[in-house]
C-alpha cells in the first residue's frame, strides 16, 4: 500500500462555522424563502467548501498512512487503527471512525485504501447540485436544470443521505416529462425501478401470470395471500411506467406493472394496519377492503398513490386477456367493499356479463 502526496502545500483546515453542510442549510433556507439568487450563491459556496474539506481530509489521511510502519499493517481497518493509535494519529483515527460509523466497513471493502480513495474523490456535493438544479427548473431553464440533476445523480456515491438519490431521480423524470422528452422520461422511470428488485423479477412475474391465467374466482383471494412486495419508494414510478405501457398497448408489460402496483400497495397497507391492529390478519380481499375503510390516513394514502386505479386497471387487463372469472370476482369484491362509492361504481361497470 502506498499513498502519493496530494499536494506540496498543506491545505487549509476547515472552519466549523464554514462547514459545507452548514452553508448548504443556509442555501436551503434561502430557497424555501424564494430567495433564489442568494440560495444559488450559497449552494456554490457549499460546493467550494466541500472540495476544500475533501482536500484537507485526504491530506490528513495520506500523511498519517504514508510512514512505512503504518503501511506494514496492511489495509484492514482494525490493524491500521491499532498502529495509528500507537503513533497518536488522533485526527486520522477520528476521520476513519467517522466514516466507518456512517457507512460501515463493507462500504469500503474493509480496506483503508478504499476509504482514502473515496475521500479523495469526495470533492463533489451532489445535494448542492440538486438544489441548484431545482432553482434553474423554477426559473424555466430546464436543460440547465437537467444537467445539474444528472451531475447530482452521477455523484450519488457521495450523498450524505443515500436515499436522496430517489428525490433526484424523480425530479429528473418529472423534468423530462415537462420538457416533452418521452424517451428520456421513460428512461428516468426505468432508472428508478432498477432499484426495485421486483420489477425485473421474472420468477415473480411468471407466478403472477400463472395465478391470473388459471382464471379462477378463488384466485383473487389467493393472489394477495401469495404475493408480498414492499417497495413504496418506487410506487409512483411503477404506476407511471404502467400507464406508459398501457397507452402503448404493451399488454403483458402493463398487466405485470399494474399487478405489481397492486401487490406493493397492498403490502404497504397491510403492514401499516397490522402494526395498529395486532389481531388483524388477511382472510379475503373483500374483508381487506372493508378494513382499509376504517383508516382515514390510509385512504388518503391510497388516493395519493393511485391504489384503486391500479387495481381496477389490473383487473381490466386480466379481463381483456380472457381471464373473466378472475377479473369479475375482483370487480365484484371491489363493488361490495371498496372504500368510496365512486370506486364501487367503477368496479360494477367493469363486470363482464356473459
Amino acid at each position: 500500500m502506498s499513498f502519493a502526496a496530494y499536494s506540496q502545500i498543506v491545505p487549509k483546515r476547515p472552519v466549523a462555522s464554514e462547514f459545507s453542510w452548514r452553508i448548504l442549510q443556509q442555501a436551503q433556507v434561502a430557497f424555501e424563502n424564494n430567495d433564489y439568487s442568494n440560495s444559488i450563491n450559497l449552494a456554490n459556496k457549499a460546493k467550494e467548501n466541500r472540495k476544500a474539506e475533501s482536500e484537507w481530509e485526504f491530506y490528513i489521511l495520506d500523511t498519517a498512512l504514508s510512514p512505512l510502519a503504518v503501511r506494514r499493517a496492511g489495509t484492514d481497518f482494525d490493524d491500521v487503527l491499532d498502529v495509528l493509535k500507537e503513533r497518536d494519529e488522533n485526527e486520522a483515527i477520528s476521520l476513519i471512525n467517522k466514516y466507518l460509523n456512517l457507512y460501515g466497513k463493507d462500504r469500503f471493502k474493509n480496506s483503508v485504501t478504499e476509504m482514502v480513495a473515496w475521500v479523495k474523490e469526495k470533492n463533489v456535493y451532489p445535494e448542492a447540485d440538486y438544489l441548484i438544479g431545482k432553482i434553474y427548473q423554477i426559473e424555466g431553464e430546464y436543460e440547465t436544470a437537467y444537467r445539474f440533476f444528472e451531475k447530482a445523480r452521477v455523484s450519488k456515491n457521495f450523498l450524505d443521505i443515500p436515499d436522496e438519490l430517489f428525490n433526484i431521480l424523480f425530479s429528473m423524470a418529472e423534468l423530462s416529462r415537462l420538457m416533452g422528452k418521452e424517451e428520456l422520461y421513460e428512461q428516468s422511470l426505468i432508472l428508478i425501478l432498477s432499484y426495485d428488485t421486483n420489477f425485473n423479477n421474472t420468477v415473480l412475474k411468471n407466478a403472477v401470470f400463472r395465478i391470473v391465467d388459471a382464471n379462477k374466482k378463488e384466485n383473487v383471494n389467493r393472489f394477495f395471500s401469495l404475493f408480498r412486495a414492499d417497495s413504496v419508494v418506487s410506487l409512483d414510478a411503477l404506476y407511471r411506467i404502467a400507464e406508459i405501457y398501457h397507452d402503448r398497448n404493451e399488454t403483458n408489460n402493463a398487466l405485470y406493472a399494474f399487478a405489481l402496483c397492486s401487490i406493493e400497495s397492498f403490502t404497504h397497507i397491510f403492514t401499516s394496519i397490522s402494526e395498529r391492529d395486532t389481531d388483524f390478519s388477511y382472510t379475503t380481499f373483500s374483508d381487506f377492503l372493508e378494513k382499509v375503510g376504517e383508516y382515514d390516513d390510509v385512504l388518503a394514502w391510497c388516493e395519493e398513490n393511485h391504489v384503486w386505479e391500479s387495481m381496477i386497471t389490473f383487473a381490466q387487463l386480466c379481463s381483456e386477456r380472457g381471464c373473466v372469472e378472475f377479473s369479475n370476482q375482483f370487480f365484484l369484491d371491489m363493488y361490495k367493499s371498496a372504500p368510496g362509492k365512486y370506486w364501487q361504481v367503477e368496479a360494477l361497470n367493469k363486470i363482464v356479463k356473459y
